[in-house]
């Protein structure tokens, strides 16, 4: 009688178990974003950008920091052909932070703080002929943030900056197609 009395109670605790959701990272691949070609012998990157860190600022906390994805996306995305003029891309800002803010939609026993998470691009395209006038240039900017509650996992914390890093890059990809077709149309291929 008692064996029978464990039997059901181990049945019935692994029938209770319910399976744990497992959430797939957000995978940065640049491959999946917008290509750019333009009619440049050379392109070089400046980074002119230099953090500032405070409390705020988290990119020295993230493994694939805003600027390392900027960085890598000017250099696999934009290809050059030809044999004249120069591509001049100054990156000036790429911060991202996370600050606490009041809920002010809080409802009775929903958290009244919670963290905002902003992340800012900023980069100037100058293309230089051989003679090193300037033809053309422009400045691109993207800003994207989200909010999450204040009390979660790292690994949840992780999913939304990360996603947060993957749709502030998708913006600033369309927006850098757009303004450089726009600016530098005869150039752009």
């Amino acid at each position: 009688m008692f064996l029978k009395s464990k039997i059901i109670i181990i049945f019935l605790f692994i029938l209770s178990c319910q399976p744990i959701e497992l959430i797939e990272p957000v995978k940065i691949e640049n491959s999946n974003l917008e290509k750019i070609s333009i009619n440049a012998k050379e392109i070089s990157i400046n980074i002119i950008y230099n953090p500032i860190f405070s409390d705020e600022n988290i990119e020295d906390q993230l493994q694939n920091s805003p600027l390392e994805l900027i960085k890598n996306w000017n250099n696999e995305n934009i290809d050059h052909f030809g044999n004249e003029n120069k591509l001049i891309i100054n990156i000036i800002d790429a911060s991202i932070f996370k600050k606490e803010i009041d809920n002010i939609n809080a409802k009775k026993y929903e958290e009244k703080t919670i963290f905002q998470y902003e992340i800012f691009y900023l980069v100037e395209y100058e293309l230089y002929d051989d003679s090193d006038f300037l033809i053309a240039n422009t400045l691109v900017e993207s800003k994207r943030s989200t909010t999450s509650q204040k009390y979660i996992s790292i690994n949840e914390s992780e999913l939304i900056i990360n996603e947060l890093l993957l749709n502030a890059l998708k913006d600033f990809t369309k927006e850098t197609k757009l303004l450089l077709s726009m600016y530098m149309s005869e150039y752009i291929q």
